[in-house]
């Protein structure tokens, strides 16, 4: 493929997950890393998803920020903040096969426990979201993927659409900023990313537009089963490229 065709191929991409983030509050990492990583070394696109999803997640949290609850999710953004540096070590110093092989099986995991509805009964909350918060920082520190354990166990608190996409957005928001703190200090954050990061903005913005105007009009249960079903897929994909089973 040409750098031109790359860079088509990765403004698409962009755009698709920038439209799933903006629309559900997560999935920018599902849908963008299995994808990105065929032909972008993992790390480069890791730091390059996060960048942008940190984006996404500004432009849904601000519009609905009277529909975050703090003092419910305090626990979660702080075990999240906490364990995000220690992701950062990991994408440094383990092999990328490893990770990619990791990944796709965690957003096969993920994306098929959300597919079929598994819910969990939560007993102790706090223990709960520790856990979830823990996971999701660690995840997103090492591979970007940091909104499945949050919409899992959101989603078991009966929150309203709103509430649910509000509070996964500042999530994402202080999350991404501490993992970013992270690549900079790691090294991963050079000209090359730059430059890409400059190329495909536009692309980021248009999905983000998009997902938001298409919130209160999509049928969002079918769009959920669909987008699931192409996650659960590139999942797989991606671990079976780490497995060196297909290109």
């Amino acid at each position: 493929m040409t750098e031109l065709g790359v860079l088509a191929f990765a403004m698409l991409i962009i755009l698709a997950a920038s439209f799933i983030q903006s629309l559900t509050s997560f999935g920018f990492a599902l849908i963008a890393l299995p994808l990105l990583s065929l032909f972008l070394p993992l790390r480069q696109a890791v730091p390059i998803i996060v960048i942008f999803s940190l984006f996404v997640c500004l432009l849904v949290a601000i519009p609905n920020r009277r529909d975050i609850n703090v003092k419910q999710i305090w626990l979660l953004i702080a075990a999240g903040v906490v364990a995000a540096p220690f992701g950062t070590y990991l994408l440094i110093a383990v092999e990328a096969y490893v990770l990619k092989t990791v990944t796709g099986l965690l957003i096969s995991l993920f994306a098929a426990l959300m597919l079929f509805g598994r819910s969990l009964p939560i007993r102790n909350e706090r223990v709960a979201f520790l856990t979830a918060g823990l996971l999701s920082g660690l995840l997103n520190g090492s591979i970007s993927v940091s909104g499945p354990p949050l919409a899992l166990i959101l989603s078991n608190q009966g929150m309203s659409k709103q509430a649910f996409r509000a509070n996964l957005a500042l999530n994402g928001v202080v999350l991404n900023l501490v993992s970013i703190v992270s690549f900079a200090a790691g090294g991963l954050l050079d000209r090359e990313t730059g430059s890409f990061l400059l190329w495909t903005i536009p692309a980021m913005f248009v999905g983000a537009w998009l997902g938001a105007k298409a919130v209160h009009r999509f049928d969002e249960r079918l769009f959920k089963q669909v987008s699931l079903w192409l996650i659960l897929v590139s999942g797989l994909w991606t671990a079976l490229s780490g497995l060196g089973w297909v290109g």
